[in-house]
């Protein structure tokens, strides 16, 4: 989920006024489901999800005879991330509770009150929306951002190596680019340039580089805390630049 618990439920409170609540039969809150399905399913990223395993639960107010549940109206489907290591959904469930009363729960998070209007519902997820719809831009502008600066370290790197004639090798994550310096066969040490300070470290490279390597070239020897081997194929070779 990109968006958090707490602004959710500050899009549940935004959103769902409680003023009247609404009191529905259950053919009634089925026609306003119906209805609520149709006026969101042409927004991007929303769609019914009749296989929501809610259903499995809800269904039919399912639930001991002595203490009623929810009956699951329906199921929709507001945003579906892909992330690197699991697939993680966001839905939004109308139920009618066994007071006749229509509520919202938001990625589990239940509206503080029931709803008075159908038209609450489409505003909050056209809020929801507008909501993952920013931050994917916002996403997008920082990963834009990163590649730039990856690329200027890179493009400076290649250019050093091929006039001091070493060679390197690369790793990038969310926040640093890894740079591994090939001393040796056997050898080699990295330099962490944390993107937030790519401005600061980025015109110290050359000196950093050739002063380490000087040390090393002196007969000075390093102990870091590398781990994993780097196979002849990682490394961008100086001859090839």
């Amino acid at each position: 989920m990109s968006i958090t618990s707490r602004s959710i439920q500050k899009l549940l409170r935004e959103n769902i006024s409680g003023g009247e609540p609404l009191q529905v039969s259950p053919e009634q809150a089925q026609e306003l489901a119906e209805d609520l399905v149709t006026r969101v399913e042409s927004l991007a990223g929303v769609k019914r999800n009749d296989h929501c395993h809610h259903y499995h639960r809800y269904q039919g107010g399912s639930g001991t005879s002595n203490q009623p549940t929810d009956s699951l109206c329906c199921c929709i489907l507001l945003e579906e991330s892909l992330e690197r290591w699991y697939r993680n959904h966001t839905h939004l469930h109308l139920r009618r509770s066994p007071e006749e009363q229509l509520w919202v729960e938001l990625d589990e998070e239940r509206s503080p009150v029931p709803i008075s209007d159908i038209n609450e519902v489409v505003a909050l997820i056209q809020a929801f929306r507008q909501r993952v719809n920013q931050q994917q831009a916002q996403a997008a502008k920082r990963q834009k951002q990163k590649d730039l600066k990856v690329q200027a370290i890179i493009a400076q790197v290649r250019k050093i190596a091929k006039e001091d004639q070493f060679d390197f090798a690369t790793e990038v994550d969310s926040v640093k680019l890894k740079l591994i310096i090939r001393l040796s066969d056997n050898d080699y040490f990295a330099i962490l340039v944390p993107f937030n300070q790519f401005k600061t470290v980025l015109p110290k490279l050359r000196t950093a580089i050739r002063a380490l390597r000087e040390t090393y070239n002196s007969g000075v020897r390093f102990k870091t805390h590398i781990k994993r081997g780097y196979r002849r194929s990682d490394w961008i070779r100086h001859q090839d630049l």
